[in-house]
């Protein structure tokens, strides 16, 4: 496991602060060490499906569970192997006054992110961030066991109410729950967290066969109508208590209606965006806030408008750590607050895409800007520009049609790479766990180190003959009625005029015949000519992606026709044997 550890602090003091999480043997991960950025609090980990990142959140909720009663079945085992213990063991800062008294746990104060061996002192000295470690482990008995573990002591069993000072707030698919009041509601905890009206709820659930005066939890309305405006979940009119009714008969619940609508059938969205203020509100701001699936149920304006709020609000929001598939929330996410998570056989790793270079940074912001759905792959392939991306995409469509897959079902993406930072770009991601390669073009010998050096390094460069740019390799490999097709492209997109005045202008041979647009015989070396031609500036008959896609299907259309041991047809094959022999999952 890779260590990523920014040396900044976190604003706010006296709100806990997760530093270190160590797994083992839960669920999908045998083993992982993530450690977090410590100069930003919203914290997003990405990267393909069945990159254990759910499990990375429920594991933190687990560790810091408020209660004995966690229910463990053998599933939670990784591989079911009861024999293995699970072991969750999360190192955090600004731990809770209460907690540091030396008959709690002031003895077992540990520097930040020391490992837990008994070789190592990890003892802070003065001026020196202080941490607890908080050990969760789970033998076959099926009985959990909370322990605050260091170097020096051994162990102390840390209790249930000690743990509820560790505020951790789950948000995940059952944000509806939060809109009844119940045992584990955040409208219940929100009233404890107020001094209020714990018992006017036992009350009403008493008396629900009578009539309960609920009139004193309006102030629940009025904080949700509140916490409304701030996340964007707009009501149709004032908020208020009821009973709720199953099956004819008053239920045990009294839940918030929004008119004659209750709330927790809502959409998931709104119920969400509800959840998460109640919960940050019930807990003072100092809640450790926990979102799988951040974009669930989210138009792509009230997702960015959420990131927003959780970025900006330092007065009433502790660390939020998300989950996301979501290539807009990807996109709003700076490249402090995004670590990329991959799994391999039960092993997880977890990557910074920060180089520690301020120019290398600032281009990799960028990418993750323009390439967003590039970081949810587990494997890139990197182009020069939008036209080699477009290839692909017919490339892709070929696949589906000849060999009945698409390179999605191999784990494969593109990425723009366009832009003087291309290979430092490719080393970053590459360093982050992704396998990737290039496309790229041979025009350019001020490259040729570049690329020597990515290759040294385990990058596949695939490009062109010297001195060749894709167009120009394309134009020379192709049969003359292939590339009459591809300039027809051209004119379709550029008008007749301009396409024809420029082949002329080049002394390209053609004719009208019948009507239509036919390239005359010529040498490979002038008919190559068309694609310096392309590929001027101000030209760019095929700089866009549908453009390249339009140019790949002609391609692709004809692939028999065009003759092996061309360089065309070479880069095409090693590409292909790339996408299908470094498949992870071997299919």
């Amino acid at each position: 496991m890779r260590f990523y550890i920014d040396k900044g602090q976190f604003a706010r003091e006296g709100i806990m602060f997760l530093t270190n999480l160590e797994i083992e043997h839960f669920r999908g991960i045998k083993s992982g060490n993530i450690s977090f950025p410590l100069n930003s609090r919203v914290i997003c980990l990405i990267g393909a499906g069945d990159s254990t990142k759910s499990t990375i959140l429920k594991a933190i909720e687990w560790v810091f569970w408020p209660s004995w009663n966690l229910i463990v079945c053998d599933n939670d085992f990784y591989e079911c192997n009861t024999e293995i213990p699970i072991v969750i063991r999360a190192t955090f800062k600004e731990v809770p006054q209460k907690l540091l008294s030396e008959d709690k746990y002031g003895l077992y104060l540990r520097k930040p992110n020391a490992a837990l061996r008994e070789d190592i002192n990890d003892e802070p000295v003065d001026g020196e961030d202080v941490c607890l470690t908080i050990q969760l482990t789970v033998d076959k008995s099926l009985e959990p066991k909370w322990e605050i573990v260091c170097n020096r002591k051994g162990t102390r069993l840390i209790t249930y109410s000690d743990r509820k000072l560790l505020s951790v707030a789950n948000i995940g698919g059952n944000s509806g729950k939060d809109m009844v009041w119940g045992k584990y509601s955040v409208l219940q905890k929100y009233a404890d967290a107020k001094g209020i009206l714990h018992d006017v709820h036992t009350a009403a659930l008493r008396e629900v066969a009578s009539h309960a005066d609920l009139h004193d939890l309006d102030e629940i309305g009025n904080t949700l109508i509140s916490i409304g405006r701030q996340y964007g979940v707009d009501f149709e009119s004032q908020i208020e208590n009821r009973l709720l009714i199953q099956n004819g008969a008053f239920s045990s619940s009294v839940g918030l209606f929004d008119g004659n609508i209750p709330l927790n059938q809502k959409g998931t969205g709104s119920q969400r965006l509800l959840s998460m203020g109640l919960n940050v509100q019930a807990s003072d701001g100092s809640a450790l806030l926990v979102i799988d699936e951040v974009e669930s149920g989210l138009e792509p304006y009230r997702l960015r408008s959420l990131l927003s709020e959780l970025r900006i609000s330092h007065v009433s929001c502790g660390q939020v750590i998300m989950t996301t598939h979501s290539p807009i929330a990807v996109a709003e996410c700076t490249i402090d607050e995004l670590l990329i998570v991959h799994s391999r056989n039960g092993q997880t790793d977890i990557f910074s895409p920060k180089s520690g270079s301020p120019e290398v940074d600032t281009a990799m912001q960028a990418q993750i800007r323009k390439n967003a759905e590039a970081f949810l792959c587990r494997r890139l392939i990197v182009c020069e520009g939008k036209t080699e991306i477009g290839f692909i995409r017919a490339l892709d469509m070929f696949f589906a049609k000849t060999r009945n897959y698409h390179m999605a079902f191999k784990g494969v993406g593109t990425a723009d790479g366009g832009g003087s930072m291309i290979f430092a770009c490719a080393k970053v991601l590459r360093s982050c766990g992704y396998d990737i390669c290039l496309l790229m073009d041979s025009d350019l010998q001020s490259e040729d180190e570049a690329k020597k050096d990515l290759l040294r390094s385990g990058v596949p460069v695939f490009d062109w003959d010297s001195p060749n740019a894709f167009e120009e390799q394309g134009f020379f490999d192709v049969p003359t009625d292939i590339a009459t097709e591809i300039v027809n492209i051209a004119i379709r997109e550029h008008g007749e005029g301009s396409v024809k005045s420029r082949l002329t202008t080049g002394n390209i041979p053609f004719e009208e015949r019948n009507g239509k647009f036919h390239l005359l015989a010529m040498e490979a070396e002038k008919q190559k000519e068309i694609g310096q031609i392309a590929k001027k500036r101000k030209v760019d008959w095929y700089k866009r992606i549908d453009l390249g896609e339009l140019l790949g299907t002609v391609v692709f259309e004809n692939w028999e026709r065009i003759a092996a041991g061309t360089k065309l047809k070479e880069v095409v094959n090693a590409l292909s044997k790339w996408v299908i022999d470094n498949d992870r999952n071997g299919t």
